[in-house]
């Protein structure tokens, strides 16, 4: 994680809006949205693997006596990248010159560029992000996958007692130690789970 990232996250102005899911993985500073969108696009960020780190509202761009602070300070493997959530209110048209200027790419998405069933994914996901795996869920589903290569979610599930199941398959999958598709059809039954190490 940066320092840069990291100061910058420290002196966040919070907007009064907080939307689910309340979890996050990467998330430097406090994580407040200024939209249903904006959370959206949040989850997506957690579940890239290029992301390294993201902020929220924390960086201010100033043109002459304007100022425009983006939705999301995200740091990728490539560097430092601003972005916007296209809302009601339009974009200032100085704001991507502004922040090329400093450096950083920049991109504005509107709710259209965000993957509904991938969006959906995420959030059923990363309500289990804080999730605590025990030693011992961990190696009954892996030692199951190493030897049947992939198994459907609903076999997977009963290896686990009760409730309990679905939060370690979760949690597993925002680690990387499991992996299903999130892109093509919502999580399900007949989702198919496999290692990502064997």
């Amino acid at each position: 994680m940066s320092t840069e990232l990291s100061s910058q996250a420290a002196s966040l102005p919070l907007p009064a809006q907080f939307f689910q899911p309340k979890n996050t993985l990467n998330c430097v500073g406090p994580a407040a949205f200024r939209s249903q969108t904006a959370r959206d696009a949040a989850c997506l960020l957690d579940l890239d693997e290029t992301v390294v780190s993201w902020s929220c509202l924390s960086h201010e761009f100033r043109h002459n006596d304007c100022v425009h602070i983006p939705d999301f300070m995200v740091e990728r493997d490539g560097g430092l990248y601003a972005v916007d959530i296209l809302g009601p209110i339009p974009l200032p048209e100085w704001i991507e010159a502004a922040v090329k200027a400093k450096g950083f790419g920049y991109f504005a998405w509107s709710a259209d560029d965000l993957p509904q069933v991938r969006v959906q994914n995420a959030r059923d996901l990363l309500r289990y992000a804080r999730y605590e795996v025990s030693l011992v869920d961990r190696l009954l589903i892996l030692t199951a996958l190493k030897e049947h290569g992939s198994m459907r979610l609903s076999e997977v599930i009963t290896m686990a007692p009760g409730t309990r199941a679905i939060a370690v398959i979760a949690a597993m999958i925002l680690r990387g130690q499991i992996e299903t598709d999130l892109d093509e059809q919502l999580i399900g039954p007949d989702s198919v789970i496999r290692s990502r190490h064997y």
